[in-house]
């Protein structure tokens, strides 16, 4: 049937006023470069920090002046891209809510690393004593970018938050330690904590691919600063990486077929394979000491890179600052999936709800919101956990939970587990199973 005028009209009418009211909804309104543009200016500096070294920071302010912001740090290895005083991102902050409320966002290229002067090493140990301006560390450095910022920044209402995910997740941490008075809040999200657990030997095993994948590019070394990406080394040859790895051969072959030298951290890699004095020097946890910000460290329970650093920076964060704002959020997520997702599935596995958007406009926003703006108390527990399989989130007073009692699993005959030791008896001890394995018919297995 086709419509009438009249109802043709009122359809036309709907639409026009749902636009309308679209438009004037800024929670509604769409951000991207333009929007950025347009509600944001943008000038690029280089901050003099105390040996003199200088960082390449972007900082993005709200054309809005009627009222004053606090300030919003992410310094990270990855760069701060786009570069160019009339180039901007597609949004700014941790989400896009952030941007809407206000905030004045500062990127920071770390000590070394594109357009950065210094040098740079990977996950700079911190030094706990500085008996002179050339005793800098990551501490440091966001203690002197602080500094700076308040006395050139216009507009700003002296309160400074830190956020980042992985990598950037350790620099919140390194500043987060005899930390700037301003510097109120602080949320590391995967922070690297122990390099030799996170990322590469979980526990001692070694993980050939992430630290093979992640070097190849990332550990290039950098003439100078620089805007342009290093070049690919090489080519896998084939989409089938296990098949790639399986013909690599001994481990000597990654430098010596494809890195040729130019990759030094991966050479310190092979010659570190365990835990020595150079690893426990990348270990930031006994030096989260002197915190004085309220810290929400975030994780994802399917992390397969960061879990140990999430779960090990919240638990000494709690035994080494008694009496600070501490608390702990982990969700159904994969590496850093609390931003890059929705959070309502992972795989096969479908969590009924959209637990990432929860996240960010219930917990994170609303965390610095409280502690930057003096906005109303969110009233965050102290863990604030979503528990799988139930499908809910559960709001904790301690971590691990009170209740909770630690059990140990025994391997048992048949593949099976047990919550019961194996007897003393020679007949439990004998028992076994066996298997052939072959790398050439790998073991099958689902998302």
């Amino acid at each position: 049937m086709r419509p009438s005028r009249s109802t043709s009209a009122l359809i036309a009418l709907v639409l026009v006023c749902t636009s309308a009211a679209r438009a004037q909804d800024p929670a509604r309104e769409p951000i991207d470069s333009t929007w950025v543009r347009a509600h944001y200016t943008k000038r690029e500096v280089t901050i003099s920090v105390r040996d003199g070294v200088r960082l390449f920071t972007s900082i993005y302010e709200p054309r809005d002046r009627s009222r004053a912001y606090p300030i919003l740090i992410r310094r990270t290895p990855y760069s701060l891209r786009p570069y160019g005083p009339d180039r901007v991102p597609t949004s700014l902050g941790p989400h896009d809510g952030f941007a809407r409320d206000g905030f004045i966002f500062v990127y920071q290229d770390v000590r070394g690393r594109w357009m950065s002067e210094g040098e740079f090493v990977n996950v700079r140990p911190h030094s706990a004593r500085k008996k002179s301006r050339k005793d800098i560390d990551e501490s440091t450095d966001t203690y002197d970018t602080i500094e700076w910022l308040l006395k050139n920044v216009r507009n700003h209402n002296g309160r400074v938050g830190m956020w980042g995910i992985s990598y950037p997740g350790f620099y919140t941490s390194a500043g987060m330690i005899n930390a700037h008075p301003a510097l109120r809040a602080a949320s590391p999200q995967a922070p690297i904590a122990d390099w030799f657990f996170d990322d590469f030997f979980h526990h001692g095993a070694f993980f050939l691919p992430h630290a093979f994948g992640f070097f190849h590019f990332f550990g290039q070394p950098r003439p100078g600063p620089t805007t342009e990406p290093p070049a690919n080394l090489f080519d896998y040859g084939t989409p089938d990486g296990y098949e790639f790895y399986l013909k690599l051969g001994p481990l000597r072959n990654v430098d010596e077929k494809y890195f040729q030298g130019r990759v030094a951290f991966w050479n310190e890699i092979a010659a570190h394979p365990n835990r020595d004095a150079f690893w426990q020097a990348r270990n930031i946890l006994p030096h989260l000491r002197k915190v004085a910000p309220a810290v929400m460290t975030v994780g994802g329970w399917f992390d397969a890179e960061d879990l140990y650093g999430t779960l090990q920076t919240y638990r000494a964060l709690e035994r080494q600052n008694p009496g600070i704002f501490n608390i702990l959020v982990m969700g159904p997520w994969f590496h850093g999936g609390w931003a890059r997702s929705d959070g309502q599935s992972l795989g096969d596995a479908w969590f009924q709800e959209k637990t990432a958007v929860f996240y960010r406009d219930s917990i994170e926003l609303p965390f610095f919101r409280h502690f930057l703006k003096d906005d109303a108390d969110p009233k965050l527990p102290e863990a604030f956990v979503f528990e799988t399989g139930a499908n809910r989130w559960r709001r904790l007073d301690t971590w691990p939970p009170a209740e909770v009692v630690e059990l140990q699993l025994y391997l048992r005959e048949e593949g099976k587990l047990s919550f019961t030791p194996p007897l003393p008896g020679a007949t439990d001890f004998d028992a076994f199973d066996e298997y052939v394995s072959d790398p050439t018919r790998p073991v099958p297995f689902t998302q």
